[in-house]
């Protein structure tokens, strides 16, 4: 599907009040629409978007993914609430109810890390396997928040609303409309949809969206489905490379009998 095409597909899905697993799983599936706010300059990290991401006994990231620069990492943790959602009580400037819940979703994230055994215990085991390269883990890691929240003919027009939802960001968290997902697609790039799944990342993607994460990751932390392991094989010899026992060597030739298949 062409940007164009998939602008048009989505916006008419907007339209459907569907439920809100609909638009999350047409977002894993279109991955150019998958926000990306709070990106740095080295991209999303493994071009992956990890889905329903758990942390703490109660709460999962509806998407999440990790983005770093030279010197720290940002954990970009997004909550998806439906396009219907609503901003603003009828004929009111008072926040509706769905809008308080899903910032008050938000605080309850952010509470959660400020303790330090939780924020360590989600580094060090939650995402641990694609932290990558070993000499970085070292760096800070920032977390940050996206609320992908309702439509912007809600506020389109009404100074007042914008800068009534604008006053509820901070230097960590973000909401933007399902509308703002269309923007920019054709220079976006494809990502990985995977899933934490007990012991390892399970890749869902058929694509080979990159190459790269395969010369970085472990690949028995990794697990891949058929279609996207033929992928890696035809795409043997590669160009990318790993080191081992002090020597260069291919590295899909080599990683691909390691890793697990589902």
């Amino acid at each position: 599907m062409t940007p164009d095409q998939l602008r048009t597909d989505f916006l008419a899905l907007l339209e459907r009040k569907e439920r809100e697993q609909v638009y999350q799983d047409y977002i894993e599936h279109n991955s150019l629409l998958v926000p990306r706010e709070f990106v740095q300059n080295h991209g999303i990290h493994c071009s992956m978007v990890l889905r329903k991401l758990p942390f703490g006994a109660d709460f999962k990231s509806d998407l999440f993914y990790l983005s770093k620069s030279s010197d720290d990492w940002n954990a970009v943790f997004i909550e998806l609430e439906k396009p219907q959602s609503r901003f603003f009580q009828n004929g009111s400037n008072k926040f509706h109810s769905d809008f308080v819940q899903a910032l008050q979703q938000i605080n309850q994230w952010k509470a959660w890390f400020l303790d330090d055994g939780n924020q360590q215990g989600f580094l060090t085991g939650t995402i641990n396997a694609i932290r990558v390269p070993a000499v970085m883990t070292r760096n800070p890691t920032y977390n940050k928040y996206v609320l992908v929240f309702g439509r912007r003919n809600e506020y389109a027009g009404n100074d007042q609303r914008r800068k009534l939802i604008k006053a509820q960001e901070t230097d960590d968290f973000k909401i933007i409309t399902y509308d703002s997902l269309v923007e920019g697609l054709g220079q976006k790039q494809g990502l990985f949809t995977a899933a934490r799944h007990n012991d390892h990342i399970r890749i869902l993607s058929n694509e080979l969206v990159e190459k790269e994460i395969f010369a970085w990751v472990d690949p028995s932390l990794l697990s891949v489905n058929s279609v996207l392991y033929a992928a890696i094989l035809a795409a043997v010899p590669s160009n990318i490379h790993l080191t081992k026992n002090g020597e260069w060597i291919e590295a899909l030739g080599h990683i691909a009998p390691h890793l697990r298949r589902h």
